[in-house]
């Protein structure tokens, strides 16, 4: 299953959609060719980061994020094997581009609302 090898790309992406930045999402869902995903996951990434680095710690030692009085917990920063494993999959099918863009859009559920997002140490 695509979420699960992608586990980590599709929360970061979703996590910027539930900032109101669609931009990442759009560029990658409707890329035509490696590059521009590659290039937008680089972008991507960097921006996580330092979104990351400077979150808040909440008492349970969750990340977040305020956002129209919402806190918007922050998930950890995908694995180097995982986003080495995207661009190799993206680099022979696109449509694993489309699908993980497609599943940063959608709901989460259950279970990564209840528990899904990394606690820092």
């Amino acid at each position: 299953m695509v979420e699960t090898e992608y586990e980590g790309i599709v929360k970061m992406l979703r996590f910027f959609v539930q900032t109101k930045n669609f931009s990442y999402v759009d560029r990658i869902g409707n890329a035509l060719n490696p590059e521009p995903v590659e290039v937008t996951l680089l972008e991507a990434l960097r921006a996580f980061r330092s979104i990351r680095e400077s979150a808040s710690i909440g008492g349970d030692g969750r990340r977040y994020v305020e956002k129209d009085g919402n806190k918007i917990p922050v998930p950890g920063i995908p694995s180097d094997e995982e986003v080495k494993k995207f661009l190799d999959d993206v680099r022979s099918d696109m449509g694993v581009a489309k699908l993980v863009a497609t599943l940063a859009l959608s709901y989460p559920s259950k279970k990564e609302n209840s528990g899904g997002d990394e606690w820092c140490f």
